[in-house]
């Protein structure tokens, strides 16, 4: 499936102004419109061809109805059709409303994180505070995604989140550490100890690429 997805960066804004826009009845309303002339009661099952397009058709919906926070926050994927016993129109969208609210749960969890997060002046504990904050990103997403495979990317794009909700330039050799940092944790969470030491050294890189960027500013102006 083919999703349109904003890839560039400042995109936490967008998602953390538009979380209020889920609004499961609205949505199922609009599911329903779309999938009872598709998903008839008692036809054939559809062949992998036009479960594709179902599914980049309940895609396109959600992405003109459910708001920002789906389009730029959403990384996961939708679900397929279930099987032939459950109720075809409204089990197919019980199913498709659950993983969107599990999704939007983790960015509000991720949302009130962030605003509590405060970074001291002093760059020691600038260091330590950010370390902790890079430590929590990792600990609410596993606890979303259940540890397993799925929470890799989402971990990546969370630090990321974090990074710019407290102002924090995302530059290439930022990128390459948020990278290295969870390169050894594509398939399960870390321990508490790998997520310290993978924490302590993108806190320490991204403070001093802040600092080298303000001194060079600082220099120029």
């Amino acid at each position: 499936m083919s999703r349109k997805k904003h890839r560039g960066e400042d995109t936490w804004a967008l998602i953390r102004e538009s979380l209020d826009d889920f609004k499961p009845a609205h949505l199922a309303a609009r599911l329903r419109e779309y999938l009872a002339p598709r998903l008839a009661s008692g036809s054939r099952p559809p062949d992998e061809r036009t479960r594709r397009s179902l599914l980049e058709g309940v895609d396109a919906l959600l992405s003109e109805h459910a708001g920002a926070w789906y389009t730029h926050g959403f990384h996961g994927e939708l679900p397929r059709q279930g099987a032939p016993s459950e109720p075809v129109v409204e089990g197919y969208i019980e199913r498709i409303l659950f993983t969107l609210g599990v999704a939007h749960e983790w960015l509000c969890t991720l949302d009130t994180y962030f605003r509590s997060v405060a970074l001291p002046p002093d760059e020691e504990d600038r260091t330590a505070v950010l370390s902790d904050a890079v430590r929590r990103v990792l600990e609410i997403t596993s606890e979303a995604n259940g540890g397993g495979e799925a929470w890799h990317r989402q971990a990546h794009l969370g630090l990321g989140w974090l990074l710019e909700s407290q102002g924090i330039r995302r530059t290439e050799r930022l990128e390459q550490a948020r990278r290295e940092a969870l390169a050894d944790f594509t398939r399960a969470a870390p321990t508490p100890e790998q997520a310290r030491r993978a924490a302590d050294t993108l806190a320490r890189v991204a403070v001093k690429e802040a600092s080298a960027r303000r001194y060079r500013d600082e220099g120029v102006s």
